[in-house]
């Protein structure tokens, strides 16, 4: 990868946090006050954004998965990004979720002295630790074999961080090798269940609320993991285009251009399921005519947001992807900007199914019953949650390019190569 744009990206992220740190303090100090949800949309934007990142990390598992369970080498050079993606993904989902509940400092302990194993809260949380580190420790075991080769070499900048990360090691062996890539295989069998199990815990959390008819469904797993899996998928697949790029005096290519079109084949697969299922959703529930299904899906196609569905998801997420992958599908620019347009839109789809089924009245006249700003289902994320968030995102991206710019996350050196 040329790092022609590094100083200038980090120099935006660090912008990110800079202007969202005072939103950031206030939420640390004044709770929830500042936020525009309340009683009857007791969840917003924050978590439209924590299921966000995690439909990217679960994307990014997926490739870590079909390389390092399923032993398919035409992945293995992604393997190192697709795992270290997971690792930013689960720290920035985790930070929405946190920040999202009204006394934060009791997820610090409450989990570990009063843990309710009947919860399915409280088997998100062990879940999530469990991939936080089994991810952390695969990832390390990836690059170590780097980190010591780049340490032995003195006129390293960062050498000394590299020493340190090595522990000290200055030899890498071929049995030290054949060990990692054991240990590596490990902890991808161990993650494939741990996985699979965090990520259909979030789509049943949804699931099993009564008062809910758009997530109350058989449908809603199904819906999760396919999402998921689109949105993920289209992160991997622009990411290996950007990081494997050679933008030399021979041309501008791709150095994994094959396998940027065969994600984008896999990405237009999944799209075309998803909005199969998100079509069969909408049609299942107008046909059964109940009032709180259709006032529900009214929100979503003809509320005061309406256009986030049309426009955002369906125009600028599907129906221009799909022209570029159909149309162009041997040409590897026309699918990264496919890839690129889903990822980045996909929030929107994450809005629209967190905030609609909540911006309904469950009892006619409610509304009028009790009148208090905290109790409106007219919600609009304000200024304090989008600046908070900014920060969050912000964060993020500062961690993702500060990794794969000093860490050997992306090997393209004479001499250095993952497990």
């Amino acid at each position: 990868m040329q790092y022609r744009y590094f100083r200038g990206l980090v120099l935006l992220a660090a912008l990110g946090l800079l202007v969202g740190t005072p939103d950031m303090y206030l939420r640390l100090t004044r709770g929830l006050n500042p936020v525009a949800f309340g009683s009857y949309v007791p969840w917003g934007l924050w978590v439209a954004f924590y299921l966000f990142f995690l439909g990217l990390s679960a994307g990014a598992f997926l490739v870590t998965m079909l390389t390092y369970v399923l032993n398919w080498k035409r992945f293995e050079s992604v393997g190192p990004l697709a795992a270290f993606t997971v690792l930013v993904a689960l720290v920035c989902e985790v930070q929405f979720i946190v920040y999202d509940l009204g006394t934060m400092h009791r997820a610090f302990y409450q989990f570990f002295l009063t843990p309710n194993f009947a919860s399915i809260m409280t088997w998100m949380f062990v879940l999530f630790n469990a991939m936080l580190l089994l991810y952390l420790f695969k990832t390390y075991f990836l690059i170590r074999g780097s980190l010591i080769l780049r340490a032995s070499r003195e006129d390293t900048k960062a050498a000394r961080l590299y020493r340190w990360l090595a522990l000290g090691r200055r030899e890498y062996s071929e049995t030290d090798r054949s060990r990692d890539e054991k240990r590596v295989h490990h902890l991808a069998w161990a993650s494939l269940p741990v996985g699979l199990l965090f990520y259909a815990t979030n789509g049943a959390f949804f699931a099993i609320l009564m008062n809910r008819p758009i997530w109350n469904s058989a449908l809603t797993p199904l819906l999760f993991v396919v999402a998921a899996l689109l949105s993920g998928g289209a992160l991997i697949a622009f990411l290996t285009y950007v990081f494997y790029r050679d933008s030399s005096a021979a041309g501008d290519f791709c150095l994994q251009e094959d396998l940027c079109l065969d994600l984008g084949r896999v990405v237009l697969f999944l799209l075309i399921v998803f909005l199969a299922l998100e079509g069969m959703q909408f049609f299942v529930g107008y046909q059964t005519a109940r009032t709180d299904i259709v006032t529900s899906l009214n929100q979503i196609v003809k509320g005061p947001h309406w256009w986030t569905f049309w426009i955002v998801h369906l125009l600028l997420g599907s129906l221009i992807p799909i022209i570029l992958f159909v149309g162009f599908p041997h040409r590897v620019k026309a699918t990264v900007w496919a890839c690129f347009l889903i990822f980045v839109t996909f929030p929107a789809v994450r809005y629209n199914f967190i905030v609609p089924d909540l911006a309904v009245y469950k009892l006619e006249g409610l509304g009028q019953a009790f009148v208090h700003f905290r109790l409106s289902t007219d919600y609009v994320p304000n200024l304090n949650e989008w600046m908070v968030s900014v920060w969050i995102i912000s964060f993020g991206f500062m961690l993702f390019l500060l990794g794969t710019r000093y860490l050997p996350i992306i090997v393209q050196e004479q001499g250095e190569s993952h497990v």
